[in-house]
């Protein structure tokens, strides 16, 4: 099979579609940081951290989910 123009606006769409729910879960994370310290009755924001994760939300799993669509399209563009 060859890389059609249909395959490749395919795999384009699902990669945009990938992008966005990296931007979604990064957001995600970065509004888990705040947390309110009940001892200084204020919020708190920890700082980034390349080892920021989150427990199982909707983001998580949508990303899951796209990552797993583009590595078949992928796959099928490589055919």
């Amino acid at each position: 099979m060859s890389m059609t123009r249909g395959k490749i606006e395919l795999t384009k769409a699902a990669a945009r579609s990938l992008i966005i729910a990296c931007d979604a879960l990064l957001e995600r994370l970065d509004a888990e940081r705040v947390r309110y310290d009940h001892q200084a009755k204020r919020n708190v924001t920890r700082p980034k951290s390349d080892g920021d994760y989150s427990y199982g939300s909707p983001e998580s799993g949508a990303l899951r989910r796209r990552s797993m669509d583009v590595t078949r399209i992928l796959a099928d563009l490589r055919k």
